[in-house]
């Protein structure tokens, strides 16, 4: 812990640890979604219907799958409603 966190980790009252993959609300990996999906229908995950904008670890760009996806792409759709708001 310290090689990661410093020396402070090592006086550290305690940790929790998880196995998600048996969590009953996880499915235990990264994205639900079959194989191939992400890489050939990504774009069309993003693409806003009328005026509603994707946002979510599925429709990231970069990261998908993981929570850095999810923020990334919630910052993304975020872009595109302000871009429209600016322009009308």
């Amino acid at each position: 812990m310290s090689r990661y966190f410093g020396p402070r980790a090592l006086a550290s009252m305690g940790y929790v640890e998880k196995d998600w993959s048996t969590d009953p609300w996880s499915i235990g990996c990264i994205t639900p979604l079959s194989e191939g999906i992400l890489t050939s229908a990504g774009p069309t995950l993003r693409e806003p219907v009328g005026r509603i904008h994707w946002a979510g670890t599925e429709s990231a760009e970069l990261g998908y799958g993981y929570m850095d996806g999810a923020v990334r792409s919630g910052e993304r759709a975020a872009a595109e409603v302000l871009a429209l708001l600016e322009r009308s």
